[in-house]
C-alpha cells in the first residue's frame, strides 16, 4: 500500500513540472525498490535513496542495547557502574556522537568513517 501511494505521488509530480529523484528512507527499501522497478520517469532516470540520519542513529542505540542484554544473559556485564561500562547514558552519548559524525561529514565517506572511529576511540580512552 505504501508503495502504491508513493508511485501515485511520484507520477503526479510531473503534472506540476518537477521530478523527485531522491527518496529519504527510514531503512525500509521496499518502496525504493518498487519505484525503481516501475521506472516512474523512464529507464534513464534512477531514483537515489538516502537514509535518515536520525533513524540510523536510533538503530545504533538499539543494537548496543541488544548487545548489552545478550552479554548479560551470557553472564558478562557490559553495563553497570564501573568505568567504561555501557550504560544507557553512554549509549545515548555514542548515538549522538555517531549522528554528529555523519551529519558533519556528509558526502565524504572517508572523513565520516574517521570521525566515527575517533568518537569510539575517544569514548574508550582512559585518559
Amino acid at each position: 500500500m505504501e508503495e502504491e501511494a508513493a508511485l501515485k505521488l511520484w507520477q503526479k509530480s510531473e503534472d506540476s513540472g518537477f521530478r523527485y529523484t531522491t527518496l529519504l528512507s527510514d531503512g525500509d527499501a521496499k518502496t525504493y525498490q518498487y519505484l525503481n522497478t516501475k521506472e516512474v520517469y523512464g529507464p534513464e532516470i534512477k531514483i537515489k535513496k538516502e537514509e535518515c540520519i536520525n533513524h540510523v542513529s536510533k538503530r545504533l542505540g538499539t543494537s548496543l542495547r541488544k548487545a548489552v542484554k545478550e552479554w548479560w544473559a551470557g553472564g558478562v556485564s557490559l553495563g553497570g557502574k564501573s568505568h567504561g561500562s555501557l550504560k544507557e547514558e553512554t549509549i545515548k552519548k555514542l548515538s549522538r556522537y555517531y549522528q554528529n559524525a555523519i551529519r558533519s561529514n556528509k558526502g565524504d565517506v572517508e572523513a565520516m568513517e574517521t570521525a566515527i572511529y575517533a568518537t569510539l576511540f575517544h569514548s574508550i580512552s582512559t585518559e
